[in-house]
């Protein structure tokens, strides 16, 4: 069974942060995000998220855009451990994200001042959180008291979500053109380890020549 309702966002619809209609034309050329997991027999449910070309391989700029986002949650995998919390995870990977924002003449801001309380500029392109528990419920404990969820420590045990995106909309005309229409989000479950992040969902290739590979 399916762990929850996926979502299967094709071209522009991806930049629709839950597109769960699941409808739309598969263009050539364009990309498709397929965010699902499956249930298992002892209820605990995966999430994870592929971006995929729809053609077999990326054009340059969904490229670019695919491999900043990786990027961003690679540097956010490695904070996933012991000692950590939730927040770090979200700065380690929007830190990245707003580096390319930054390089591609989007972010209206430096850097710094984006990452600052007062800024947030990058929230048009990354428009949620990087991380969440994962469990019995796709988004476990979510209502539980911010100091023993999101502002707790990672503890050796605990399952979590690493998925950050970028999502340009196609009519998004902050952004340069070729980068109009590409939404990426790619999503593993990591475990949270004494000696690190274990990443649960290895073996679905994540890496742009991998995944050409697997198309």
């Amino acid at each position: 069974n399916g762990g929850y309702g996926a979502i299967c966002a094709a071209g522009d619809h991806a930049n629709t942060l839950h597109w769960v209609r699941n409808d739309g034309d598969l263009r050539p050329g364009e990309l498709i995000l397929i965010d699902a997991g499956i249930e298992v027999d002892s209820l605990y449910t995966a999430d994870i998220t592929r971006t995929l070309p729809i053609s077999g391989t990326f054009s340059p700029a969904q490229r670019r855009v695919y491999q900043a986002v990786l990027d961003a949650q690679d540097a956010a995998a490695k904070v996933a451990r012991v000692g950590h919390d939730h927040a770090e995870i979200h700065q380690a990977a929007i830190r990245v994200i707003c580096e390319y924002l930054a390089e591609w003449g989007i972010l209206p801001v430096s850097v710094e001042d984006a990452l600052s309380p007062e800024g947030g500029q990058f929230r048009r392109w990354m428009v949620h959180g990087t991380s969440h528990h994962l469990g019995i419920d796709v988004h476990d404990c979510a209502l539980a008291r911010r100091e023993e969820y999101l502002g707790a420590e990672l503890l050796p045990g605990m399952c979590l979500t690493v998925e950050p995106g970028l999502y340009f909309k196609a009519e998004d005309l902050a952004v340069p053109e070729e980068y109009r229409g590409i939404g990426v989000r790619i999503e593993d479950d990591i475990l949270v380890t004494e000696e690190g992040a274990e990443n649960l969902s290895a073996a679905l290739p994540r890496t742009p020549d991998d995944v050409e590979a697997w198309m």
